[in-house]
């Protein structure tokens, strides 16, 4: 019996890593753990988990899902996040791993992510920050569009020569962000 729970176990851990980072995946209330390891210069190994909470899925948008998509690929250009994937089937584009320091287009850091904090300041104020940014657009039965942005990331003291990463967690900032412009966009404002 010990047997087979140890073999279950090592079944479910298999399960749970990865190697490689893949591109976030949205949909209906996602809700994603993976693991991703990486060799820093030098040698040796890390891991930094990624953890993703429920999507930022809002109200249907004024516009189509085509309009939407086209207003989306703009929000991204004037908030300065390059794009690493982009799916014009889908409707998905994003940066899996964005670097920024401080703030994101004229987002502050500390409105967008959670990375703890130390001696009263927030790490995601005076730490590198790495965002795995995604969004996806999905038409609505009434001919409408639905918006899901995900944002989640890690954070390290820059001073440092650790590679301790720390987890950073959205704080919703962003993602409205991104909402609040494609809906302007939408609108003809």
């Amino acid at each position: 019996m010990r047997q087979l729970v140890l073999v279950a176990a090592i079944g479910a851990l298999s399960a749970c890593s990865s190697g490689g980072r893949s591109e976030p995946q949205l949909g209906p209330q996602s809700s994603v753990t993976t693991q991703t390891g990486v060799s820093p210069p030098g040698g040796g190994a890390r891991a930094v988990n990624w953890v993703k909470g429920p999507s930022g899925a809002g109200p249907p948008l004024s516009g189509t899902a085509d309009a939407t998509w086209s207003a989306l690929q703009s929000v991204y250009i004037s908030l300065e996040i390059p794009l690493t994937f982009r799916d014009e089937a889908q409707k998905r584009l994003g940066n899996s791993a964005h670097r920024v320091r401080r703030r994101i287009g004229s987002v502050p850091m500390i409105r967008a992510v959670d990375c703890g904090g130390e001696s009263g300041m927030p790490n995601a104020e005076t730490y590198d920050i790495t965002l795995e940014i995604s969004s996806l657009v999905t038409p609505t039965p009434d001919g409408k569009a639905r918006l899901q942005t995900l944002v989640q990331g890690s954070g390290r003291r820059p001073s440092s020569g650790a590679v301790n990463d720390v987890r950073c967690s959205s704080i919703g900032g962003l993602e409205k962000k991104i909402a609040e412009m494609v809906s302007a966009i939408l609108a003809g404002k």
